[in-house]
């Protein structure tokens, strides 16, 4: 049932990415399809009754895998540092062109580039 609502979250988030013009939710969706792949792995690892993988003498319970857990671990701390790389670069685009509509900014950078060509080289 996890995997399902990561495959529903990370559809939502991809849309987010591909439909929206506004930035910061370009990069709200981007946190949605991390938290989805997330919860995918989690889903993945999870076995009903097992116990750590810690060898105890004359226990027949299944062993819990740890590989997904540092997975998420690891993924968590990727994540947030991406995230937080994106709202920087964001933040300089907001400051440099005072909007946060993807399309004006690539408007903007259209226009800086035809005004570069036409400037009469030195």
């Amino acid at each position: 049932m996890a995997a399902v609502i990561a495959w529903i979250l990370f559809g939502m988030g991809v849309l987010g990415l591909v439909l929206r013009r506004d930035l910061v939710i370009k990069l709200l969706a981007l946190g949605l399809v991390n938290s989805s792949a997330i919860l995918f792995l989690v889903s993945l690892g999870d076995r009903p009754g097992a116990v750590s993988p810690i060898e105890v003498p004359g226990l027949q319970a299944p062993l819990a895998d740890p590989l997904p857990q540092a997975l998420v671990l690891s993924a968590i701390v990727v994540n947030f540092a991406i995230l937080a790389l994106a709202l920087v670069f964001v933040m300089i685009l907001v400051e440099r062109y005072h909007t946060t509509d993807s399309i004006r900014i690539e408007q903007e950078v259209e226009k800086e580039k035809d005004e570069e060509e036409e400037m009469p080289c030195r």
